[in-house]
């Protein structure tokens, strides 16, 4: 087993912790991730096979995840990105691979814009390049039913958010994700204290990802069914940046870390390690190039976006 380092930090009245977990061998640069809005430092373990090889790997329990405290009303994304540079300061570390999936991905792409030299590569996955007024409906609908003491209401209406509707594609696992999507989400909104708060902030505040980006080579990838923002949206952005490449999995909405672990491991690790993107057989099309744009002629077959 890995050596590992745990710490708990504080900023700005905040705690939150990091792991560290050492590869025997590192060649590349530690690779730092952070994924969904309520997903903490023991999350990545579906990775450790693929990072541990070429890096060690960092996670963390930034403010409201795992057992870490929520930001205060004044605190925002910069406050999160503060973070992130206290635990690479505690560990002494100068530049990271960065990896930021969902909510993870627009504090990633903050920290990029803020501290640039701080990163050697970035992977933005499962962008929410826009929260649609569909999306703030159905939140709305169900933090309706959570106010009204029924968060098993409120977490059937939030899978109609997180999930590509049964009929609509083909997605790998999807009735094992599903089950588990909806115990963990269920867990987080009863078991945390600031469980529904956290959720809350992260839709109906502002995180679009806007501003540009340079000096950061990036790759911004997603499932090819995403809910969230579909497949198009993402590219688009992908399509905007200065030194970017697209990818998209194929059969996987926007739980492709659950949906398809190992190809989304791959895909990650081998555009940290500088590996060839091409012809990956669970790519769609000629995706993993410099992305052209976000219209049809841009996707290389038809698809169902969810």
């Amino acid at each position: 087993m890995s050596d590992a380092i745990t710490r708990t930090l504080t900023y700005d009245g905040l705690s939150f912790s990091y792991q560290m977990l050492r590869s025997a061998s590192p060649v590349i640069e530690p690779v730092l991730a952070i994924g969904g809005v309520l997903q903490g430092m023991h999350g990545w373990s579906i990775m450790q096979q693929h990072v541990l090889p070429h890096a060690d790997l960092i996670s963390m329990d930034l403010p409201g995840s795992g057992a870490a405290t929520p930001l205060n009303p004044r605190q925002k994304m910069e406050t999160m990105c503060r973070a992130v540079d206290v635990i690479l300061d505690d560990l002494g570390i100068e530049r990271v691979n960065f990896l930021g999936y969902s909510f993870g991905s627009a504090v990633a792409y903050r920290c990029a814009q803020d501290r640039p030299e701080r990163i050697a590569r970035l992977a933005l996955g499962g962008v929410p390049v826009q929260i649609s007024d569909k999306l703030i409906t159905l939140w709305k609908r169900g933090s309706d039913r959570m106010r009204a003491g029924d968060p098993e209401g409120m977490v059937d209406i939030l899978m109609e958010m997180f999930l590509c509707p049964r009929g609509r594609a083909e997605v790998r696992n999807r009735d094992i994700v599903r089950r588990l999507v909806r115990r963990m989400t269920l867990r987080a909104l009863t078991t945390s204290p600031h469980g529904f708060q956290t959720m809350e902030r992260s839709v109906l505040e502002n995180l679009d990802p806007v501003g540009g980006l340079s000096g950061v080579p990036t790759l911004v990838f997603c499932g090819e069914h995403d809910s969230i923002s579909s497949m198009a949206e993402q590219r688009g952005f992908a399509a905007g940046l200065e030194d970017c490449r697209f990818a998209a999995i194929a059969e996987a909405d926007h739980w492709v870390f659950l949906e398809r672990r190992d190809e989304a491991s791959d895909l990650v690790m081998r555009y940290f390690t500088d590996r060839p993107l091409t012809s990956l057989p669970y790519l769609v099309g000629e995706s993993a190039a410099r992305p052209t744009g976000a219209g049809p002629a841009a996707l290389p077959r038809p698809v169902s976006v969810g």
